[in-house]
């Protein structure tokens, strides 16, 4: 991934690499028709399959998600980010 700098240049963006045993949050959606309901969910790393892990939440259950929708632990989310207008 490339950052476009005011400069004009290009610089290589810094990710954090994710692990298996990592805490991470990710943001569910549910509903349909003419409401959604968006909640930030907090779950562990149990596998990664290429671009995709595998979570489990502290309910027990599994589920899984694109490595690119998930926050490390202590990090603001997707969610956070999105009502703090982008920052």
């Amino acid at each position: 991934m490339q950052v476009n700098q005011p400069q004009g240049s290009t610089v290589e963006a810094i990710t954090t690499p994710l692990a298996v045993g990592d805490k991470v949050s990710y943001v569910a959606i549910s509903g349909g028709g003419s409401s959604y309901s968006f909640s930030a969910r907090q779950a562990v790393i149990e596998a990664i399959d290429g671009d995709t892990a595998t979570l489990r939440s502290s309910n027990g259950r599994t589920t899984t998600q694109q490595l690119s929708k998930l926050t490390p632990d202590g990090q603001p989310n997707e969610l956070t980010r999105m009502l703090m207008g982008g920052q």
